[in-house]
C-alpha cells in the first residue's frame, strides 16, 4: 500500500484516479484537504507520502489555462524544489502534461520539440497547449536534478473518457466529411483505461531517472471505433496525405478553420 496526494481531484482525471487507486492504497486529496496544508513538508513527512500525481489543469475554460496549467504547475515544482532536501523518504511525482506540447499539429508528428532559447522559433500551439508547455517547461527546470523526488511526466493523447464528446464530435465529423479515411489508419487515442493503468505501475515501481516523460496513447482503427463508418465510407473521396497537407497549408488562420484543420490533421495525418 502507497500513501498517495492527489491534486485536482475533483476534476474528471482526477476522480477515476482517485477511484482507481483508492482500494489498493491511501489517497489523500485536495478535495478534502485544503491545498496549502496538504502541500507542506510536515504533512508529506508525518503521512510517508510515496507519491504525488498533479492533475490540476484546465482544458476547456480559457480564462482558467494560464493559471491552472502555466502559474499552479511553475508553484509546484518550485515548492518541490524547496522541500527535496528536508525530505524523510523518496518519493515519486507524477505531473499530468499533454502530448500537445511537442506541438504535433505544426509538425504532423508527436517527436519531441525542443525549445532552444537562444534561437527564435515558430511554433504553432492553441492556448491550452501554450499555456502546458508553458509549466511543463518551468517544472522541467525546477525537478530535473532533485536527489530525493523522482518526476515523471506523462503526455497523453485526446484523453477517451466512457460516454466520450470527443468521440461523439469525431463521429459527426467522419459522417459529413467528404473526404474517406483508409482502412490502414489507426488513431492516436489515450483510453482512460490504459492511463490508469500506466499510472498505478509507475506508483508501484521504482525509477533510476531523476526526471523521465512518456508519452501515453495507443493506435486504434476509425472502423472499430465506429462500426458503421464502413457503409458510408465508400461514398467518400480518397486523397493521398501529402495532398490533404497541402490543402491545410492554404486553409486560413481563423478560429472556426482553425478547429477544422486540427480535426483534419488528427484524424488523417497524425
Amino acid at each position: 500500500m502507497k500513501n498517495i496526494i492527489i491534486l485536482g481531484s475533483s476534476g474528471k482525471l482526477g476522480l477515476e484516479l482517485a477511484n482507481y487507486l483508492k482500494d489498493k492504497n491511501k489517497i489523500f486529496t485536495d478535495t478534502s484537504i485544503n491545498t496549502e496544508k496538504i502541500m507542506t513538508i510536515d504533512f508529506i513527512n508525518e503521512n510517508n507520502i510515496n507519491c504525488i500525481i498533479n492533475c490540476v489543469g484546465s482544458t476547456k475554460k480559457r480564462d482558467y489555462f494560464f493559471h491552472s496549467n502555466f502559474i499552479f504547475t511553475s508553484f509546484l515544482s518550485e515548492k518541490l524544489k524547496e522541500f527535496d532536501l528536508n525530505l524523510n523518504q523518496k518519493f515519486t511525482f507524477i505531473h499530468m502534461s499533454t502530448i500537445g506540447v511537442n506541438a504535433p499539429y505544426m509538425k504532423y508528428n508527436f517527436k519531441k520539440f525542443a525549445i532552444d532559447p537562444f534561437r527564435k522559433q515558430l511554433i504553432k500551439y492553441n492556448s491550452y497547449e501554450l499555456s502546458k508547455s508553458c509549466g511543463e517547461y518551468n517544472l522541467k527546470t525546477n525537478l530535473k536534478n532533485l536527489k530525493n523526488i523522482k518526476t515523471i511526466i506523462l503526455q497523453p493523447s485526446i484523453i477517451i473518457f466512457k460516454k466520450s464528446i470527443f468521440l461523439k464530435k469525431l463521429k459527426i465529423f467522419l459522417t459529413i466529411f467528404p473526404i474517406g479515411i483508409s482502412k490502414k489508419r489507426k488513431l492516436p487515442i489515450t483510453p482512460i483505461e490504459l492511463l490508469l493503468k500506466e499510472i498505478s505501475e509507475i506508483v508501484n515501481t521504482s525509477t533510476k531517472k531523476a526526471l523521465d516523460i512518456k508519452k501515453i496513447y495507443k493506435r486504434k482503427s476509425i472502423y472499430n471505433l465506429f462500426k458503421n463508418y464502413s457503409y458510408i465510407s465508400f461514398l467518400k473521396i480518397k486523397f493521398p496525405v501529402n495532398f490533404l497537407k497541402k490543402i491545410i497549408n492554404l486553409l486560413p488562420e481563423i478560429f472556426f478553420i482553425k478547429s477544422l484543420k486540427r480535426f483534419i490533421i488528427f484524424t488523417f495525418i497524425l
